[in-house]
């Protein structure tokens, strides 16, 4: 089963007295592209985060989001810083003996005042957090693939009626075709007779330019190819590896056939069957572009 590039997951995980939850929103992407956003002190587990991203997914922008919650992960305890604290002291003490201004120093207030405190954590280690978010990293992977694959199913299940109803067109097709030639003989041969006369026509040099002109608008090769391609899709759609770029690849070849089959054809009802074809390669190339 195929996969979309669009999907949610979230999976949260607890050790070693962590919390910890993580959000994958993923989206179109030509590249696998992940990018985590998570507290600056853990930014060291940036690289397992991404990799373990990748395994899962292939192509896509990922944007991973990481919260974490419990023992090192809060803004810490206050810590007084004594020479501040002191230094202020001293100034105030001094500019209320200058000025005279009556009244005790209020702590309160000074503690109030920039820098006499600061607050300090404990950071956890990186393989405690590891320890949660990897399962968390797991959950959240698991549910977005899950969305994404029955997205990658409905995507499927419409590429399959299209490249079918291509198959019809290949087939009618087909069925004009020698009716093309034998038009194309009548017409070839009533100039002939207009320009010499019916009995200056040289039967054998006639027959010669038919049989140039049936090679040059034969579409068997074309029509041969566009089913092989059409098969190969439809094929491809059943793999459950990321086949987008595969997909893509084949679409390209069907159009050079359907144009390559509009050039030769020369005859307005098939023309119109290869612009149907064409529509429906447009459409089905829409859809790849979410396929992983």
């Amino acid at each position: 089963m195929v996969a979309s590039m669009t999907g949610f997951g979230r999976g949260e995980a607890e050790a070693d007295g962590l919390h910890v939850s993580v959000e994958l929103r993923s989206v179109n992407g030509r590249y696998g592209d992940v990018f985590v956003h998570m507290p600056r002190t853990l930014a060291g587990l940036e690289a397992r985060v991404k990799d373990l991203v990748l395994s899962t997914f292939s192509r896509g922008r990922v944007d991973v989001t990481i919260s974490v919650q419990g023992e090192g992960s809060e803004q810490g305890v206050p810590v007084l810083n004594r020479t501040v604290a002191d230094a202020y002291a001293d100034e105030l003490k001094a500019l209320a003996k200058e000025t005279g201004a009556a009244g005790d120093l209020d702590l309160m207030r000074l503690a109030l005042l920039p820098n006499v405190f600061s607050f300090e954590s404990k950071t956890p280690e990186d393989d405690a957090v590891w320890n949660a978010l990897e399962p968390a990293c797991h959950a959240a992977l698991t549910e977005c693939d899950k969305m994404r694959r029955v997205e990658g199913q409905k995507l499927a299940d419409d590429m399959v009626a299209r490249v079918k109803r291509m198959d019809a067109h290949v087939d009618d097709v087909e069925k004009r075709s020698p009716d093309r030639v034998d038009a194309a003989r009548q017409r070839l041969q009533q100039k002939l007779e207009q320009l010499l006369g019916a009995d200056q026509v040289d039967e054998s040099r006639l027959l010669t330019e038919i049989a140039v002109l049936a090679d040059r608008y034969d579409i068997t090769e074309e029509c041969v190819r566009f089913r092989s391609h059409n098969g190969q899709f439809l094929e491809a759609l059943k793999s459950s590896d990321a086949v987008g770029r595969r997909l893509n690849f084949l679409l390209q070849e069907m159009l050079r056939e359907a144009n390559t089959i509009g050039s030769k054809a020369n005859d307005a009802d098939i023309a119109h069957v290869v612009v149907a074809m064409k529509e429906e390669i447009e459409k089905v190339k829409e859809q790849v572009q979410n396929i992983e």
